[in-house]
């Protein structure tokens, strides 16, 4: 099972806000970088790591298409 990954900080979590073209307005800024925070805390049990046999059964094929 992977890890938690260390909580961000405010200014990362701005920045990634920013980067997605969200402004937070100024009175709830502070609920959104919280909630932001809360979330990306437990994004390492939404991510699982793909086992082989979840791949779509056509992606490991030797045969080439020429």
């Amino acid at each position: 099972m992977s890890q938690p990954s260390p909580l961000p900080d405010t200014s990362e979590i701005e920045q990634r806000l920013r980067n997605a073209g969200i402004v937070p307005p100024a009175d709830r800024a502070a609920g959104t970088y919280a909630s932001a925070q809360r979330l990306l805390a437990v994004v390492h049990w939404l991510r699982q790591p793909r086992t082989v046999a979840a791949e779509p059964s056509n992606t490991f094929t030797l045969a080439s298409k020429d």
